[in-house]
């Protein structure tokens, strides 16, 4: 009699698990739920500056690309706590292993607020697929205006590192209050055309699915904290289907973050995260997702090499 358990299966009892063991996550707090998803906006998806636009593709002033604005497609919080506790947000490797970082299900959260049972990767030598996938990218201090750009790697048996500030740039522009007490702001994520090259061999080997923002606003003692913004971009090209959104074409995205859900306090600090899928040959049509683009493809495509080259040893 065959007594394996199906991988769906597995996964919807590693899911509850992470949900309901306490010894793993002794500081995790139940969502309450007071978030709303306007606060976080995409307006905005084009060619990066200098990328020739493809012949027919639209450029709405506003939207670029895209057909209209969005909204986070969901958020958590507001957790009355800092999410930079502990490093929470400087995690390392910063390969998206299951309790390395924030968003990994370190302390504050599970690692299952934004995805389901079968976005699980493994990403450890186990070989269990327990891994959320989530990279930090970088963050931002609200007192200064400066950004600091995470690194990731190396993966177990390997050596490379990269830095994502080489990949990416992200821009902040306060629209509300100033330094040390913005409530609302511009974002800007911009991909590089110099490393084109370096990720051709991709073509499809990897997609990032989500873009998530953790916003930490006011002090704990003053109904302050934190919140994390999603979107899921298997949700909003869904929507779209445009043929013109393709993981080939580095892109340019903006939108508008405000602090509405904490009484319009300043930003303290805020961290950005993306999301990976390990397996491409589970992505819903359209295949283009991936809109962030090479710049973004490149920290996977080096990341899954390395991977690869780990199982194979």
């Amino acid at each position: 009699m065959n007594t394996s358990i199906p991988v769906t299966l597995y996964r919807i009892f590693f899911a509850l698990i992470l949900f309901t063991t306490s010894s793993s996550f002794a500081a995790f707090i139940p969502n309450p739920a007071t978030c709303s998803t306007d606060k976080a906006t995409l307006e905005y998806i084009y060619y990066t500056d200098g990328f020739p636009p493809v012949p027919g593709s639209p450029n709405d002033p506003d939207h670029g690309l895209l057909s209209k604005s969005y909204d986070a497609t969901s958020c958590v919080g507001v957790y009355g706590v800092n999410d930079d506790t502990g490093g929470l947000n400087n995690p390392s490797p910063n390969i998206g292993q299951y309790q390395d970082g924030l968003l990994n299900g370190e302390d504050y959260l599970s690692g299952m607020e934004f995805i389901t049972p079968d976005d699980l990767q493994a990403l450890d030598p186990d070989g269990i697929k327990d891994d959320p996938g989530w990279i930090h990218l970088a963050s931002f201090n609200g007192d200064d205006g400066s950004v600091n750009y995470s690194t990731t790697g190396p993966v177990p048996g390997g050596s490379l590192v990269l830095d994502i500030g080489d990949l990416l740039t992200l821009d902040f522009t306060c629209t509300a209050g100033g330094p040390g007490n913005c409530s609302a702001l511009d974002w800007t994520l911009t991909t590089k055309l110099d490393i084109i090259d370096q990720v051709q061999e991709l073509l499809g080997e990897a997609t990032f699915d989500h873009l998530a923002f953790s916003v930490k606003a006011g002090s704990e003692s003053s109904d302050g904290g934190f919140t994390v913004y999603d979107f899921n971009f298997k949700t909003i090209f869904a929507e779209e289907n445009s043929p013109y959104l393709n993981f080939l074409t580095p892109y340019k995205l903006a939108g508008t973050l405000d602090t509405g859900d904490f009484g319009d306090k300043g930003i303290s600090h805020l961290n950005v995260w993306a999301r990976d899928p390990s397996d491409t040959t589970d992505v819903p049509e359209p295949a283009s997702m991936a809109v962030f683009g090479t710049g973004l493809l490149a920290i996977f495509y080096f990341s899954r090499r390395n991977r690869l080259k780990f199982k194979a040893t």
